[in-house]
């Protein structure tokens, strides 16, 4: 039996680091790696799934076409010649940019991602921007530090406090919670603020119930006592931020009142919050809802400053954590200079449904070549969209206000979906190519959440055909095609080339010495030389003045990670419907009773789901996991597809809805 290197490639926090063992070209048990410095050998249940989802009986293995509404098995040289056929076509009698290209976070690995590469190659093509996860957030630490990184979780032994703000480790990301818990057992004081009362805040020693989208008030009251009660780090405010003095008058100028109720947490219960975070030294832990608002971005800075003000960025114990950008600025990911061979046009994921419309009409509008639904000053972007290729991406279940994107969707007259299942995507596609799991290919796997080693990802198994991988796929359309420029190489070729930069910190590395060895260029503290990033070289006191709205009559709709599944991959085949949570005063104002069926309508959709009673749940909202698919009543029928203040984040959490008995109930 063979032990073989891999690592999990979902789109997860911790980017766990497998040993796969092997017998006559089967995968016996996938484990976690005992001796990797941050798996530290215990791995969650959704990477032990990967084992589940190769071997699944409603896997596909051959393309598949629709002919008069029905799939018709077709080999792969047929799928190749069509889709040559089509790219062909539509690139001489149009542009590239008639065929739109989607990828998202369905595989973390980099080859798989070689779809982004071919189009530029091919000339260009229409191509989103910001997205449904994080870039509110990324966007703003870049403005903020000029980069995002975080400390190592080993650092937070050394935190006197830790804040997990709008994050729960419990369900997301099993390393970090473990390293709260060390801590905790260490004596770290341990606050998590959230409007849910989650598996995490149960482990906590404080717990504050923020209303949703009252973080940056909450963020701004914080600041407001730090400076007034001066809890300030004057000599580090001196030496390292720019802006501050802009910053201070606004704060002072805030009624703490008013940022209290916004917020909705007690002025008195403010001003603790801000004495233990003044405590050095503090950490805060950032989650990624918090930024899923219209003011995501600013939200995100005006926590960053308190690390700043107090003194705590670049200073071991602190740190203000969101991402760990530790690779995409060194590797070389382009190494055949695809970039130089095309032009896309752009689109703000928030706006698909808008671009698709207006693009295959041929009278899109264009600003700085992204799409712009305002015409005024934007110029006419009159390339009719005619094909889509979506990889890596269930969007037809995971991106909002999916009525609509269904809906604009049908209009494109060639789509492509490549995927392991006949997700609610590729229903809606006109030809299917069947994928290798992760598990059938040979690529290179980090991470710019929390993990900071790279991975290299045998091959633990051959697939079914060669032309399930992706990147030999794209690669014989490219040969059919004649791509000037093309990289007619092999992976191990390929992947050499981008892990070059890394010579110049380790001259020995090559994918041989990643295979066997734990490698990452991170430092345990993120910023320790104080040198950011910025134009300035300090940190940027850049921000928007708060825009509050009134409070709303409806409920709203908060839609989390759970323990068990990531997005959609691990829900096919849960019996419906999906499932809402309220806690028992809602219910019983309602009339509601355990696990009764209700619609759940908002203006963009209805959807049917069974109610559960969780008094973790916050006073008027209304609580769903991802990932349910079109069968179970999945939440972005009826989410909003908003986009925030910087970044292009889709505004899920703005989403406002009625709780309703179904007839006859």
């Amino acid at each position: 039996m063979n032990k073989l290197s891999h690592g999990c490639t979902l789109d997860c926090f911790d980017c766990c680091k497998f040993n796969v063992y092997v017998e006559e070209g089967k995968i016996i048990k996938i484990e976690g790696d005992k001796e990797h410095p941050y798996t530290k050998g215990f791995i969650c249940k959704k990477g032990l799934a990967h084992l589940n989802r190769l071997n699944h009986h409603k896997r596909i293995y051959k393309p598949l076409l629709k002919v008069k509404g029905k799939w018709k098995e077709i080999t792969f040289d047929e799928a190749i010649e069509i889709m040559v056929h089509k790219l062909k076509g539509y690139k001489d009698k149009y542009s590239p940019k008639s065929v739109l290209y989607y990828e998202q976070y369905g595989n973390g690995s980099l080859l798989k991602s070689i779809g982004d590469i071919f189009f530029n190659f091919y000339g260009g093509a229409s191509k989103a921007k910001g997205g449904p996860c994080w870039s509110a957030g990324i966007h703003a630490q870049k403005q903020v530090f000029g980069d995002v990184v975080s400390h190592s979780l080993d650092d937070l032994i050394h935190s006197k406090n830790i804040f997990v703000w709008g994050k729960n480790p419990a369900n997301t990301t099993i390393h970090t919670m473990q390293s709260i818990k060390k801590a905790k057992a260490n004596g770290s004081k341990v606050i998590v603020i959230d409007p849910i009362f989650t598996s995490t805040a149960k482990i906590a020693d404080k717990y504050v119930r923020v209303k949703p989208g009252g973080d940056e008030a909450l963020a701004l009251a914080m600041g407001k006592i730090i400076i007034e009660r001066n809890y300030l780090d004057k000599d580090y405010i001196q030496k390292y931020i720019n802006g501050f003095e802009e910053y201070k008058d606004y704060l002072l100028s805030l009624d703490m009142n008013k940022l209290s109720f916004i917020c909705g947490i007690e002025v008195s219960e403010i001003e603790e919050l801000a004495k233990l975070y003044s405590e050095k030294h503090s950490s805060i832990l950032l989650g990624y809802g918090m930024q899923k608002y219209y003011n995501g971005g600013n939200t995100i800075k005006l926590i960053s400053f308190l690390g700043a003000i107090t003194g705590q960025i670049g200073i071991s114990g602190g740190g203000v954590n969101y991402a760990n950008r530790v690779y995409p600025d060194i590797l070389n990911t382009d190494p055949y200079n695809s970039a130089a061979y095309g032009e896309s046009r752009e689109f703000y994921v928030s706006q698909i449904s808008e671009f698709i419309n207006d693009a295959v009409k041929g009278k899109a509008h264009a600003r700085n070549n992204i799409y712009c639904p305002e015409q005024e000053w934007a110029k006419e972007d009159n390339v009719p969209l005619k094909m889509a290729v979506i990889t890596k991406s269930n969007l037809l279940n995971q991106l909002p206000n999916l009525n609509k994107l269904k809906d604009a969707f049908r209009k494109i007259e060639f789509k492509v979906c490549i995927d392991m299942f006949m997700t609610d995507t590729a229903e809606e596609c006109d030809l299917f190519i069947p994928a290798t799991s992760t598990l059938e290919s040979e690529d290179l796997l980090f991470s710019s959440m929390t993990n900071p080693y790279i991975i290299f990802n045998e091959k633990l198994i051959e697939p079914a055909e060669e032309l399930m991988d992706e990147y030999y796929f794209f690669r014989e359309i490219a040969k059919r095609l004649e791509l000037k420029g093309y990289p007619m190489v092999e992976k191990k070729e390929y992947l050499n080339e981008v892990i070059k930069p890394l010579k110049s910190i380790h001259k020995e590395i090559d994918l041989e010495y990643i295979k066997n060895n734990y490698f990452t260029p991170h430092k345990n503290v993120a910023w320790e030389d104080k040198k950011f990033l910025t134009k300035s070289g300090k940190i940027e006191f850049n921000f928007n003045k708060m825009n509050y709205n009134k409070e709303e009559s409806k409920f709203r709709l908060l839609t989390n990670h759970s323990k068990d599944t990531l997005f959609s991959q691990h829900v096919m085949d849960e019996k419906g419907p999906a499932k809402a949570y309220i806690n028992s005063k809602e219910a019983k104002k309602l009339n509601i009773y355990e696990e009764e069926n209700v619609s759940l309508i908002s203006d963009n959709g209805k959807i049917t789901v069974q109610i559960i009673i969780d008094d973790c749940i916050r006073d008027n909202i209304v609580m769903m996991y991802v990932g349910w698919w079109r069968k179970h009543g999945n939440p972005n029928y009826i989410t909003v597809s908003g986009i925030s203040d910087i970044g292009g984040q889709v505004t899920y959490n703005e989403t406002l809805v009625e709780i309703v008995k179904e007839k006859g109930e």
